[in-house]
């Protein structure tokens, strides 16, 4: 290629090749002299050059200035939506880049401007960009985050009205509403899973569920393999602690919808880790060593008493035995003397006031 010129007047400069192919290539000066004022740092020529440049020039100059880290200009000058909320997300500008979402209307957009907006700790701007780019993952991990259980029940029936069953199943879960998972379960056709999630929080549901999944195995696979399955209701043998699970379902089913405020964590946290039933079984065998231990004590109470009793029941014969020993002779002492022990022979004498 070879230089032919420069037409000020088009702002073209243009070349040519060997087989006489003209290029022409637009080349503004106004845009070559405020490059060189930036690069120079006379920032103030530079923005009086600024609108001499066309406004169809204006994102090659913000990204110029993107180049040299001057992003605060950049986002000033650049036209194109996109490139500018990009700009914005960069500075963190959350308000900025939430006009232009708006104007785009671009899901991936939100999400992104969701993710800002958490990370600046607006929770609630997170929540509204979340809500238009329909992130229900993203509302999953904000709701739960804060301890929301109104958004997570609006969670859950949006997830089921666009099919996330997974999302769905989390929100039903963390609000505790146990029978309306088996359910979404049952409706995914997963049995198997409702079948071992009854076991573990619902086994009154058990051989409900098991029925179902006799009945499937019996279209899907044969007979033989539904046989293979047992109910508790036939073979409670066959299930450890068959019957203190339907008591802890049945003690813990009133308090699933309650809901314990995030100060109380610490509480919770501090509790030991064990199973529902463990904790079950745990506490009839306090209940009974509690009891056995106030029978004990009942019993040392009574014992204390009844020496208590026989000591004042000693004590009142010895005092009626030496009353019964004193006799004042009245009738015939003229000498005002008192025998003790009522035998003359071994009479002590005792002085009376009349001595």
């Amino acid at each position: 290629m070879y230089l032919l010129g420069y037409l000020a007047n088009q702002s073209r400069v243009y070349l040519i090749d060997k087989q006489f192919n003209v290029v022409g290539y637009t080349l503004l000066l106004s845009l070559i002299e405020y490059k060189t004022l930036v690069l120079r740092g006379d920032f103030d020529r530079a923005n009086d050059i600024l609108p001499s440049i066309p406004k169809e020039q204006y994102d090659s100059v913000a990204h110029f200035l993107e180049s040299r880290g001057m992003l605060e200009e950049a986002l000033d000058i650049a036209t194109d939506s996109n490139y500018r909320f990009d700009l914005a997300v960069q500075l963190g500008r959350v308000d900025d880049a939430k006009a232009i979402a708006l104007e785009v209307q671009s899901e991936s957009k939100w999400k992104q401007l969701g993710e800002l907006a958490i990370s600046t700790g607006k929770l609630e701007m997170a929540e509204e960009c979340l809500l238009h780019a329909l992130d229900l993952s993203g509302l999953l991990l904000l709701y739960s985050s804060i301890g929301d259980a109104e958004g997570i029940t609006k969670l859950a029936s949006m997830a089921k009205e666009q099919g996330k069953n997974n999302v769905a199943f989390l929100c039903l879960f963390m609000l505790g509403k146990l029978e309306e998972c088996l359910q979404l379960l049952i409706e995914s056709n997963r049995i198997p899973e409702a079948a071992l999630m009854a076991r573990s929080y619902l086994p009154s549901k058990v051989p409900e569920i098991v029925a179902l999944w006799k009945k499937d195995l019996q279209k899907v696979v044969n007979s033989k393999a539904a046989e293979s399955l047992a109910d508790p209701d036939e073979y409670p043998n066959l299930f450890e602690d068959w019957q203190i699970a339907l008591n802890v379902e049945a003690t813990v089913a009133p308090k699933r919808g309650i809901y314990p405020p995030a100060e109380e964590y610490m509480i919770h946290s501090e509790r030991p880790n064990e199973s529902l039933v463990e904790a079950f079984k745990n506490m009839h065998v306090q209940e009974e060593e509690d009891v056995h231990e106030e029978d004990v004590h009942d019993e040392e109470e009574l014992t204390n008493e009844n020496d208590t009793v026989q000591e004042v029941f000693e004590d009142d014969e010895a005092e009626e035995s030496q009353e019964d020993a004193v006799e004042v002779e009245a009738d015939g002492s003229t000498d005002g003397t008192i025998h003790v022990n009522g035998n003359d022979s071994e009479e002590q004498w005792v002085l009376t006031p009349d001595q």
